[in-house]
């Protein structure tokens, strides 16, 4: 239970010191080609006003930098 709590506990500092989500699903099937722009955008409007919405619409418009993970360079 504790060690659950710790990873929640450090998710959330990460996520907060960084100002974007980690592991955010749509994003990672767009990132990788497997959901279009428009697909993307769809999901972005279900969660609405949210942040979670709002950070789905600025993958989709290119105002977030995804930086590769090491394996990628």
């Amino acid at each position: 239970m504790d060690s659950l709590y710790e990873a929640g506990e450090f998710v959330r500092t990460v996520q907060r010191a960084q100002g974007l989500p980690i592991a955010v699903v749509e994003e990672i099937a767009y990132e990788n080609g497997w959901i279009t722009k428009g697909e993307l955008l769809e999901s972005a409007d279900r969660y609405g006003k949210s942040p979670y919405g709002r950070h789905l619409k600025d993958v989709a418009e290119g105002r977030v930098v995804i930086i590769p993970s090491r394996g990628e360079y």
